[in-house]
């Protein structure tokens, strides 16, 4: 078993606790499928695991759009390839959907949310 800590921080160094994720079945996955396995989390989790997620989260606290989980992922999705956050794996940004992410014990992701300079 591969355990994985997730942690949210937002551009201007706001860090939130970090989330354990055990991954059983694979030692290999995309960026894609880690944020769609991160979505399915948050969304079983129903943002109890994310005190404050509004600021961090995939999921938007206040979209009527998103009913389903299917939505939510295509939401996080779409968000990441427009850079409204980074997957940062062990120091290092992942940059496209399609990138692989080889896991490994005790390895650290980061979901950094930028946050738009005003006026700019």
């Amino acid at each position: 078993m591969t355990a994985i800590l997730i942690r949210d921080e937002t551009g201007t160094g706001v860090s939130r606790r970090a989330l354990r994720f055990d991954w059983k079945t694979r030692r290999h996955l995309s960026v894609r499928d880690l944020i769609a396995e991160r979505v399915r989390l948050e969304w079983d989790s129903n943002g109890a695991s994310f005190p404050d997620s509004e600021e961090t989260a995939l999921i938007p606290q206040d979209a009527p759009c998103i009913e389903t989980v299917e939505a939510a992922i295509d939401h996080a999705l779409k968000a990441f390839e427009r850079r409204a956050y980074l997957v940062i794996v062990n120091d290092h940004q992942i940059p496209h959907l399609d990138d692989d992410i080889t896991l490994t014990l005790d390895m650290s992701i980061t979901f950094l949310r930028l946050i738009p300079l005003v006026g700019g």
